[in-house]
């Protein structure tokens, strides 16, 4: 039997502890596995270990009786998950799923709409037993149930608990959609011609028409993992450090998508000024404000049919964060200044370097916004994790400076092989900028090893500027934060430069706080 999960004395921060580490799991959960069985039966199980709501079970439609029965448990015999049938109207599942209302039993024994069908009396807990079910919804539409018992004599508020599960539930409904999207492509696929389509996928297009350099195994699994959700309407999250390459696979994504012809709009959340966000997504109406003399469209109208790529979603702020929540919710905007809904058909592809769950920790990203963009994770890996692919990528970037500047420069072997030594905590935005570097400055024809070495033991010193993680080696070269002087001036302006002028990021470069930032700032006189 399933863990009753008493914790009478468990304090406010214990029982929130035990929320995030839920949270966090079912996170890393969904980023591994497209597998629905696995993921939901996962959800259940963690319901029950961490927060004592036990015997969950995911009731849906069943086509071939025509009635609603138990697909998914956790904590139920196989006898026990036979007996879970009920027609739409019902008992109290049933009911949940004809109204698609939430309903609460305080106490199972006390309920006369209460079955006890899937699980009698004798199996369950002396105390007072009560029982929570939530609708599974699909755009609007009711799909099914997700049903708990709970402990009414615990620590967790009822409202805590149903907060949860109105999360769970909802990506419980997107997992199953997922997956129908997923079926419903492979059996249209599964319709062609045989022959057809082993001759297309003979001639299918690799990863460098979409300018992806590279034939590691780490590279092709993040490839065939955007290739599998790329015909889905399903919102990506592209996560990985600075410099990894976060638009191309977001334009990979759109070109392979049915999309292909509609626009696709860059959104850099981090360049933006706070104060015009909202006129840059959503738009304005002429006369909005001083200087409005015409209409605009916002990026996600001029998205319109195509993608949408949000870069640096954790910088946005957070009041923008509750208006693109909305937006995502309903799929409309309202432009600044106007009077009604423009319905928008956009597809979502949101990036960031940053770690969103301690975001979501330090109150700086709503946890809902979070669950709305964090359907398909993807982790793009860092250069240090493909050393293989340096040398391609050196030639191809090589190749482009070349003709750029007019010049005819290459490495020698000895050369090519101190860079794929490199650690690389800038990744492959770095390795353009030593590359371009090494070219401009080169006297011959031939780069000697000589003439890395110089370049990269610049990048030393610097290359806390490079990368929020920049490696073992680099960081000890960067001295302790402890003194203001004037030599931290170039180092506070490089930053500012590079992040263009987003204080927030600079600090996070250089492994300050904003206040420590701002307060060198200030004796400096910048």
């Amino acid at each position: 039997m399933a863990s009753t999960h008493k914790c009478p004395r468990a304090t406010r921060e214990d029982l929130r502890e035990e929320e995030f580490l839920l949270q966090r799991e079912i996170g890393k959960l969904l980023s591994k596995s497209l597998d629905q069985d696995l993921v939901i039966r996962e959800m259940l199980h963690l319901l029950s270990e961490l927060l004592g709501l036990n015997r969950g079970r995911v009731v849906l439609h069943d086509p071939g009786q025509g009635d609603y029965c138990i697909q998914y448990a956790y904590g139920l015999t196989r006898e026990e998950v036979a007996r879970g049938r009920y027609a739409a109207g019902e008992g109290v599942t049933g009911q949940v799923i004809r109204t698609g209302e939430i309903a609460i039993v305080q106490d199972i024994d006390e309920a006369p709409g209460y079955l006890q069908r899937a699980v009698g009396r004798d199996h369950l807990p002396r105390e007072t037993v009560s029982y929570i079910a939530v609708p599974l919804l699909q755009e609007g539409r009711i799909i099914g149930a997700l049903g708990v018992h709970r402990l009414r004599h615990r620590a967790r508020a009822l409202a805590d608990d149903l907060q949860i599960l109105r999360l769970v539930s909802t990506l419980v409904a997107q997992t199953l959609r997922l997956n129908q999207l997923v079926r419903e492509q492979t059996a249209r696929l599964e319709q062609e011609n045989q022959a057809l389509r082993h001759a297309l996928e003979r001639q299918a297009p690799g990863l460098g028409v979409y300018g992806i350099v590279g034939e590691s195994a780490a590279l092709h699994r993040v490839f065939r993992h955007i290739e599998q959700v790329a015909a889905t309407n399903a919102t990506v999250l592209l996560l990985g450090e600075s410099g990894t390459g976060k638009e191309l696979f977001a334009r990979a994504l759109h070109l392979m998508s049915p999309r292909r012809d509609a626009p696709f709009v860059k959104v850099n959340c981090g360049a933006i000024p706070e104060n015009l966000f909202e006129s840059e997504l959503f738009g304005y109406e002429k006369g909005a404000f001083t200087g409005a003399n015409a209409s605009r469209p916002g990026r996600f109208e001029q998205a319109s049919g195509g993608t949408i790529f949000l870069d640096e979603i954790g910088d946005l702020p957070l009041p923008m964060q509750v208006k693109l929540l909305r937006t995502l919710q309903e799929r409309t905007v309202e432009r600044i200044g106007g009077r009604k809904e423009i319905a928008i058909d956009v597809r979502i592809v949101a990036a960031t370097n940053l770690d969103l769950q301690e975001r979501i920790r330090e109150g700086r990203f709503r946890l809902d916004l979070y669950y709305r963009l964090n359907v398909i994770p993807i982790h793009l890996p860092a250069l240090r994790d493909r050393r293989e692919d340096i040398p391609p990528l050196v030639r191809y970037h090589l190749n482009q400076i070349n003709q750029a500047y007019q010049r005819n420069v290459n490495l020698s072997p000895e050369a090519l092989q101190r860079l794929v030594d490199y650690p690389w905590p800038g990744n492959i935005r770095q390795l353009r900028n030593v590359l371009e570097r090494l070219a401009v400055l080169a006297e011959g024809t031939l780069i000697q090893p000589a003439a890395v070495e110089q370049v990269l033991g610049g990048e030393f010193r610097t290359s806390v500027l490079e990368s929020p993680e920049p490696s073992r080696a680099a960081s000890e070269t960067v001295r302790d934060y402890q003194l203001v002087q004037q030599s931290d001036r170039e180092r506070i302006e490089r930053a500012l430069a590079q992040t263009r002028g987003n204080k927030s990021r600079a600090a996070q470069l250089l492994h300050m706080t904003l206040r420590q930032f701002n307060y060198r700032m200030k004796l400096l006189n910048m």
